[in-house]
């Protein structure tokens, strides 16, 4: 026999409209459980990724002229070349938005299960070498590769000592063909080996060779698009 939903049951209000077999109702309840708990993981994994910007594919600006193909941006969107584990490398001018776009297609990649990090390069080479000191380091080496995606941004930004690129080379060695790594840096990508040979050609060249080999590349191009922001409005004065 068929049941009658009431607006008290287990279903909800919209329930009492309409014959719902018991079979069904559970069919029901069990899809609601499996996208409240989807919602649960989606918003754990979006916190454990500290993006900096709370970024969208769906609010990135097209309409700016700066070399972006929105063909390109919404494949990239669909995070194949996470799981076929390549690079993306997003390079530009400042202001240009490089780190709106990475995190916007991070969180795109978050969205379709993938894990993520986002964390300034700089930041993280200050890190490892504090963990260095006190016993931490082969830990964050192995929390950092098991990443699906790890954004570092400001890459490049100050030339790395030998140091810095021998972590820099620890880091990326270890996803290499295995996770996925978005670099966003000021540099375009023909710069990057002259500012790592500063510390060792040798290490320039791995660093490169496992970064660049099966990498996407954004090449964004124009001016800060921070000047396009009107000032704010002044409150008047009665």
């Amino acid at each position: 026999m068929p049941e009658l939903g009431t607006s008290g049951s287990a279903g909800g209000p919209g329930w009492a409209t309409t014959q719902v077999y018991p079979t069904e109702r559970l069919g029901l309840l069990v899809d609601r459980e499996t996208e409240a708990r989807d919602s649960r993981r989606l918003a754990l994994r979006l916190k454990a990724a500290k993006l900096r910007q709370e970024a969208s594919v769906e609010d990135i600006d097209f309409r700016t002229p700066r070399g972006l193909d929105r063909s390109v941006i919404m494949s990239l969107a669909q995070a194949g070349w996470v799981t076929a584990h390549h690079n993306l490398l997003v390079t530009g001018p400042t202001g240009a938005g490089k780190s709106f776009i990475g995190c916007a297609l991070a969180h795109a990649a978050i969205r379709r299960g993938h894990t993520a990090l986002y964390i300034r390069t700089p930041r993280l080479l200050a890190d490892l070498a504090l963990s260095r000191g006190d016993g931490r380091y082969v830990r964050r080496l192995a929390h950092l590769a098991k990443i699906g995606v790890l954004v570092l941004d400001d890459f490049l930004l100050t030339p790395p000592s030998i140091i810095e690129a021998k972590d820099l080379l620890e880091v990326i060695d270890d996803r290499s063909q295995v996770r996925s790594t978005l670099v966003i840096s000021q540099l375009p990508v023909e710069a990057w080996h002259p500012a790592l040979t500063a510390g060792d050609p040798t290490l320039a060249d791995a660093i490169l060779d496992r970064l660049v080999h099966d990498a996407h590349r954004l090449a964004l191009k124009g001016s800060s698009m921070r000047r396009r922001q009107p000032p704010p409005e002044e409150s008047s004065v009665a």
